[in-house]
């Protein structure tokens, strides 16, 4: 107002400058909602005043500009300076720099930073569940995984089932996401027949084959409940992703060891997935997955190494003439539909898939590998030979006789005299006799006597 000597303050310009105010009818304070410092105290010069004093210096335009410069020193800003540091970081450049201002860093909650935010936020760690099943094919988690080639059979993806509750695992291989339908109707047909029971939940993620109207409706007419991670949250539905994993990468360890392209990564996959339901488990108390679901331990003695070459049993309808031989080499892609006894061979040189029920395996060659691989040596135990006990006599230190060797005793020469080899051993306690081709006037004849190794 013009000519008034008096400046009012307006509170509802500090109360949208981040401010909160307390107080009764004889002081008002303003504090900063952020910290809860106090920053202005009103007060009234009596009771029945309705207008509140605050003592303060008005500062002209240039004092302005000089005060707001040098009080620059608060949390925000250096927070902004220092490159968006966290609290538990800020509050140490006090004492680790020079010339670090004296400053209120806040304390508990404070509002969020919109640089921290953008460029800082990371995706929290998904907590394990809780809610455990309790009877196998109570949930199944499933999951659609590409190759990175076109395989042997024109395969190009393979969809996994995973039983959340014994670990169990199935894999079907697929040309095209479309088959991922036909796959699904043949596992559930697999399930109810082989086990009699019914799924009660599918887990799975919101791929294009799983959000499909048939699919969806090919669960829910078997009454199973279909639960989905967020998208874009593969942690939600980690357990099939933890086992794809898994297999991806003992199937490429695999693949490298034996030297194996990368078309036959199928046989791998289903191999190493074989094997998967025959390896213990941490959270099964170390049992495997398929004793865990059949109640039965599986055997694992007919095993071989992926890979390696084995010599397959041809029958005599399939040899070209009499005179072929009845073992060829091949190479062994494991086991056909899972039965121990009905094995996959790869025929070279066509490369031409070959089943047969009997082999002889060598699991230290590997017919893919342009090098062969050395073995590794087996170190054999010696036998033990029979110890000989040989006692030496004592001779006095005053006796100057030259010395005479007791009788039963062998001597040894140096290389100046003649070789210890050209010694006539004599006969010992408890060693070996002389082999009696090898006694005087046996069959060699002669007195020529035996000869003995160093």
């Amino acid at each position: 107002m013009p000519g008034i000597g008096i400046h009012l303050l307006s509170m509802g310009l500090l109360l949208k400058g981040n401010m909160q105010i307390k107080g009764n009818e004889c002081t008002l304070e303003f504090f900063e909602a952020q910290t809860g410092k106090v920053k202005i105290v009103a007060l009234t010069r009596l009771i029945t005043d309705m207008i509140y004093w605050v003592n303060l210096v008005v500062l002209t335009g240039s004092e302005l500009t000089a005060h707001k410069s040098m009080h620059r020193d608060n949390y925000d800003l250096w927070h902004q300076q220092l490159g968006h540091p966290g609290k538990q970081v800020f509050e140490h450049f006090k004492s680790s720099t020079r010339n670090f201002p004296e400053m209120d860093i806040p304390r508990g909650e404070e509002p969020p930073c919109e640089g921290c935010v953008k460029g800082k936020m990371h995706s929290h760690s998904f907590p394990e569940n809780s809610a455990c099943t309790t009877c196998p094919f109570q949930r199944i988690h499933s999951n659609l995984k590409e190759f990175a080639v076109l395989l042997y059979h024109k395969y190009k993806y393979y969809m996994s089932f995973l039983d959340d509750n014994s670990s169990h695992s199935w894999i079907s291989l697929l040309c095209k996401k479309s088959d991922s339908l036909s796959a699904t109707q043949q596992f559930l047909a697999m399930v109810k027949t082989q086990y009699n029971v019914t799924i009660g939940q599918w887990m799975s993620d919101n791929g294009g084959e799983y959000v499909d109207g048939k699919y969806e409706k090919l669960l829910r007419d078997g009454g199973i409940e279909i639960l989905r991670s967020v998208p874009a949250q593969p942690q939600m539905n980690g357990q099939v992703e933890h086992f794809n994993r898994t297999i991806d990468e003992k199937s490429e360890s695999m693949c490298h060891q034996a030297c194996l392209p990368d078309s036959w990564w199928e046989f791998s996959t289903l191999h190493v997935n074989y094997l998967y339901n025959c390896t213990p488990i941490w959270r099964l108390d170390w049992k495997t997955p398929r004793e865990f679901l059949t109640k039965e331990k599986p055997n694992i003695s007919h095993l071989h190494i992926l890979g390696c070459g084995a010599y397959v049993f041809i029958h005599k309808d399939l040899h070209v003439n009499k005179l072929s031989p009845k073992l060829e080499l091949m190479t062994f892609l494991g086991y056909r539909h899972g039965h121990e006894l009905n094995m996959m061979f790869m025929r070279a040189p066509n490369n031409v898939i070959f089943t047969a029920a009997m082999a002889l395996f060598d699991e230290h060659l590997f017919p893919k590998c342009a090098k062969t691989k050395v073995p590794p040596v087996t170190q054999i135990q010696e036998l033990e030979e029979p110890g000989i006990e040989i006692e030496i006599e004592s001779v006095p230190d005053d006796d100057r006789a030259p010395f005479s060797p007791p009788h039963n005793s062998i001597i040894l020469q140096g290389d100046d005299e003649r070789s210890h080899d050209d010694a006539e051993p004599q006969s010992l306690p408890g060693s070996l006799p002389p082999h009696p081709h090898h006694a005087p006037g046996g069959a060699q004849g002669g007195n020529e006597p035996p000869r003995h190794s160093a």
